[in-house]
């Protein structure tokens, strides 16, 4: 596995620092692939697209390296739609400025609900190096991956600083005096953002529906039922994740042994929770302080139904907890083995 780097030519410096972090931490260099630097690059000879495409159907950890500027490249809205298309193990990195409820991102090949992270957010690249290690040789000195991040956190924010103000054509105002003197919204503006709530709104609707379809169509795994089962029981549709999660894997387990439930749902717990937010079923309610998730709720349109499911959709629950029920065996002794006679 190689890890493919998909980024605009014009973030080519916030790349550049990528790679440095990927090798310092460890990451050959023949296991990266970053066009916009020849060592990492297409090799002398090839056909671009050829090769790109080569490389992508090799199945790669891909990073895609989201910025307006990615957004804008028809080159880097293909290996998009390529690499989706085949399913890559993947992580979306966002730019500083990135503005992620744009039109592009929220409309993307790439569920919008799926978790992404800031490029200069420490907390969040540290737990993307703990997910590469899965794939790649990764050090085992943190240490070395501390050092490491905050290096990559120093050249981020250094890049931030560096960039040239820009300056309007006709006059000496910069960029950002000229914004200001564009306060008011224009129509277009309106019209798009009352377009966006009214998608919203359809999406709400259309979500249980999505979400009964689902199970109906037996398109859940069994631990997925299990989940909902477990959730509609307790009448608690919050669910801990990240520092809490062994919390409520802990809970999960007993309540697996009350209910003679074989342990399918604690083993998975962590990968059920991505799925479901994949799907849009869950929201995060809590964060820590540094605004990392701690905490999911099932979406409100949901919730609010599952406590008045009609019976077509318990049978389906009921019938999965049937299926993996679990006897557990009780040790017992017998006192009279004890005896001389």
């Amino acid at each position: 596995m190689k890890i493919f780097i998909s980024h605009s030519s014009k973030n080519k410096i916030l790349g550049e620092a990528l790679v440095d972090l990927l090798k310092n931490i460890g990451i050959k260099d023949s296991e990266i692939v970053f066009t916009s630097n020849t060592v990492y690059g297409i090799p002398v000879g090839q056909n671009i697209f050829n090769w790109l495409k080569s490389q992508i159907t090799e199945n790669p950890f891909v990073i895609y390296l989201l910025s307006e500027e990615y957004y804008k490249s028809i080159a880097c809205l293909n290996e998009m739609g390529a690499a989706w298309i085949i399913e890559n193990k993947h992580a979306a990195i966002f730019t500083q400025n990135f503005d992620l409820s744009s039109k592009e991102f929220q409309s993307g090949a790439l569920d919008p609900r799926e978790i992404g992270f800031y490029i200069n957010d420490e907390e969040r690249i540290l737990s993307f190096v703990e997910i590469l290690r899965e794939h790649f040789e990764i050090t085992l000195n943190p240490l070395i991956i501390t050092q490491s991040v905050r290096k990559f956190i120093k050249s981020i924010d250094q890049t931030q600083i560096d960039e040239p103000t820009v300056m309007d054509a006709t006059s000496n105002n910069t960029k950002s005096e000229i914004e200001d003197k564009i306060k008011p919204a224009n129509v277009s503006t309106i019209i798009e953002s009352s377009n966006n709530i009214i998608a919203e709104l359809n999406d709400i609707e259309n979500q249980f529906t999505k979400f009964s379809n689902l199970i109906t169509s037996k398109k859940l795994k069994d631990e997925e039922l299990i989940l909902l089962h477990y959730v509609i029981e307790r009448g608690k549709f919050s669910l801990m994740t990240g520092w809490q999660e062994q919390s409520e894997i802990e809970n999960i387990k007993e309540w697996e042994e009350i209910h003679d439930i074989s342990p399918i749902l604690s083993k998975n717990y962590p990968s059920i929770l991505k799925r479901f937010l994949i799907r849009g079923f869950l929201e995060v309610s809590e964060v820590t302080s540094y605004g990392n998730p701690k905490e999911f709720k099932m979406k409100d349109e949901i919730a609010e139904q599952l406590l008045d499911l009609d019976e077509n959709l318990l049978n389906i629950i009921n019938d999965c907890l049937k299926r993996n029920h679990y006897e557990h065996i009780t040790q017992t002794t017998n006192n009279d083995d004890d005896l001389p006679f």
